[in-house]
């Protein structure tokens, strides 16, 4: 059953679009052009053929977006739910597409870049980047221009670039539980052919679940970043851009509260303001630095661009799910490094045609070492004694893992003049060759202790694209989009399911959608609608609850992906601009084979068991923003709203109901003024509160059997930033 404030949302999101028609006539401000690079040119978000949302250098500022963590519910048909085991690791699904594993050895299914280069782990995104400078977000599969690792989407994260002129900013940030944050900014200007910009970032807060034993409080952390960018313009026409940029959090992983324990009702179904854990808090730490270098040449036959990327992350983290009690807790030291290089050749052939052509090499290495404990209990030899309760060590492993990708690419497009160039008809490819290693040693559990293997992957990923512009304000498109996801070894297995690895995956989306603006430039409505078949899809398999740290990994069989988005944005009088933005999936198991040994339905399709994991049948977003100048200042209001569909964090175990997450809706609040100068500087200052209603809701939720732990989302938080720009 769905909520009142569910229907009610959609009703607001309705009405708002509807309301718009009568008061836009006489607006006097029009919405702004949004420039986007989704096809690795830069052109307009209203040009582009996309399902694409782009948050701004406004917007990140408006919704407080420092990491990827941040978009969660900003962005619907796109799901981002922190990774159990690691506060700093995301689970990204988009379109029902996604992968709820955080192991080295499995990609994941939506691509991150960063400024063009590609994120392999999910371990650090919510890590801050210290000069954000826009986000895009590229729903649908990206097999093309983007590669193997896209079949639900790609997000781009782009960073601010150095300017020409000396300038200097300082933000500080304040509000409740102890939060602090402080950013910095530090542009030289062009001196002579080069221009440096330095952003160092630190800030901490206290968690909001109180640890009433020993250690910090759960969820408290500190964090640092930092980021050195150069430019420099080598010649007319050469350019080059070198980055540097680091990320460190420090602090306890979040509290798993016990929901249900030995088959009993709920024994907490509220959110908790306070707990321990059984022997105490231990601190988890996460350290990632990267380097980018990215030389351009606008040559005669097109710009030419090389991007080389370096990137490390190290990790330590140690999470219990025992809720209080004694129970299960995993300690985790992860590395990983990898290498990236891309060539990139973008131009025009005549009039007439339009190229993009690359060729990509990446290569990565990880070690994964990880310790699985349980309590044990040890009768007392005096019986009117209590028992003993020890930490028994359930899984002792070591994994090592490399990978190396190769892939060339190409995509034409075709604008005829005698079609006055509304026409576009595009063709693209690109074919991919992955190569995977891993060696698993795991003497305590495993019979074998050591199990290795490698293997090679390839594929070719044809896409066609046909956009046709009906006027200079109206364009409708349609196009036929492949992608796949390479397969590898699951280091998580049991000891049957690390051999054979588990087979790439593939998706087929079929994809119709129009871009518009209405009323000279006051109303943008852009929508589209899809068809995706997944085939020899790579799902984990929980095999047993008493030992959920071992899952194995099968290509299960089919599903089917339809739904559709559409992204409002409408000017409603002067001053005042309303947002909305909707997303539906109705995502099913065509086949689901069974292959648990041992099962009742061994070799069965399953399919009518089974959910799509982390896929809400319905997401949205709706918002208003209020501008009026006050005096010499500008006041800007905002009152946004986000609305998450239930869903589950699994697609098959003996026990649903543990790895259920209900709906939930968020309001958020915000009221900055900027345009104080004073002495050739200038001051902003805002005001917020998030999850206004302070809304109880599940961020993640698992089944231990018969126990259930779950932890909950940040309570109403409020605070104020204050900037000083020169």
């Amino acid at each position: 059953m769905k909520s009142t404030i569910h229907r009610t949302g959609v009703a607001l999101c309705a009405a708002g679009a509807i309301a718009v028609v009568p008061n836009i006539a006489a607006a006097k401000l029009e919405l702004e052009e949004i420039l986007v690079t989704a096809e690795k040119r830069e052109s307009s978000l209203q040009d582009t053929p996309i399902s694409l949302l782009a948050f701004s250098q406004q917007k990140l500022e408006r919704f407080g977006i420092s990491d990827l963590g941040d978009i969660a519910g900003l962005a619907p048909n796109v799901t981002i739910t922190p990774f159990p085991n690691s506060r700093s690791s995301l689970v990204v699904f988009m379109r029902g597409v996604g992968n709820n594993d955080s192991q080295t050895t499995q990609d994941p299914a939506v691509g991150i870049y960063i400024d063009g280069v590609y994120i392999a782990r999910s371990v650090g995104l919510t890590s801050d980047i210290a000069d954000l400078q826009r986000i895009e977000v590229l729903r649908g599969p990206q097999g093309t221009l983007y590669g193997r690792n896209t079949t639900g989407g790609a997000i781009n994260l782009i960073t601010a670039k150095p300017g020409d002129k000396l300038a200097f900013s300082q933000t500080l940030s304040a509000g409740n539980r102890d939060y602090f944050r402080s950013l910095s900014k530090l542009e030289t200007g062009r001196i002579g052919d080069v221009a440096v910009k330095l952003s160092y970032l630190t800030g901490e807060h206290a968690g909001w679940v109180e640890n009433t034993g020993q250690g910090d409080n759960f969820g408290e952390e500190e964090k640092e970043a930092g980021r050195a960018a150069l430019r420099w313009d080598i010649s007319e026409g050469i350019t080059l851009d070198y980055a540097y940029d680091f990320s460190d959090i420090d602090g306890p992983q979040h509290f798993y509260q016990t929901t249900q324990s030995s088959g009993a009702p709920p024994a907490q179904a509220s959110r908790q303001d306070e707990g321990s854990w059984n022997g105490g808090v231990e601190p988890s730490v996460t350290g990632i630095k990267g380097h980018s270098l990215i030389l351009s040449w606008a040559s005669a036959i097109g710009t030419l661009t090389a991007i080389t990327g370096y990137r490390e992350l190290e990790e330590t983290i140690v999470q219990d799910y025992g809720g209080g009690t004694p129970g299960f807790r995993i300690n985790v030291t992860l590395s990983q490094e990898q290498l990236s290089q891309e060539f990139q050749l973008v131009g025009d052939l005549g009039s007439d045609w339009r190229y993009v052509a690359g060729l990509y090499y990446f290569e990565e290495e990880g070690l994964e070492e990880e310790q699985a404990f349980v309590p044990a209990v040890v009768p007392n030899p005096v019986p009117t004694m209590p028992p003993t309760v020890i930490t028994a060590t359930l899984e002792d492993r070591r994994i090592e893992s490399a990978a190396e990708a190769y892939a060339a690419y190409g995509q034409l497009s075709w604008s005829p003049q005698r079609f006055d160039r509304r026409l576009d008809v595009t063709l693209g490819g690109r074919y991919s060759i992955d190569k995977r290693q891993a060696a698993k040693n795991s003497e305590i559990y495993f019979v074998d202790g050591e199990q290795s293997g490698s293997h090679d992957w390839s594929n070719f990923n044809p896409s066609v694209v046909v956009d046709y512009d009906w006027s200079e304000n109206f364009s409708t498109f349609g196009k036929v989009v492949t992608a796949y996801k390479s397969g590898g070894y699951n280091v998580r297995s049991t000891e049957e399911g690390f051999q054979p690895p588990f087979d790439e995956e593939h998706l087929i989306s079929y994809e119709l959608g129009m871009k518009s603006t209405w009323f000279a430039n006051r109303l943008s409505v852009n929508a589209a609608i899809f068809r995706a078949d997944y085939e020899d899809m790579q799902l984990q398999q929980i095999t047993n609850n008493a030992t959920i740290f071992l899952t194995d990994v099968f290509n299960v069989g089919k599903a089917q992906l339809d739904g559709g988005e559409i992204d409002l944005v409408a000017v409603l009088a002067e001053g005042l601009t309303f947002q909305a933005s909707y997303g539906y999936t109705d995502a099913d198991f065509v086949e689901y084979i069974d292959q648990r040994g041992g099962s009742q339905t061994e070799g069965e399709n399953i399919a009518s068991q089974a959910e799509m994991p982390y896929a809400p049948e319905h997401n949205y977003t709706i918002g208003l923003e209020y501008q009026r100048p006050i005096s010499t200042a500008n006041l800007t209001l905002t009152l946004d709203y986000q609305w998450t569909d239930e869903r589950y964090g699994t697609a098959l175990n003996d026990d649903m109901a543990g790895f259920f997450l209900d709906d939930y809706g968020i309001i958020n609040a915000r009221m900055a003024l900027s345009g104080l100068f004073m002495e050739g500087a200038e001051l902003r200052a805002a005001v917020y509160v998030r999850n206004l209603t302070d809304e109880e809701y599940k961020v993640h939720s698992i089944s231990l059997g018969t126990h259930h732990a779950a932890y909950f989302g940040e309570p109403r938080s409020y605070g104020f930033d204050l900037s000083l720009h020169f």
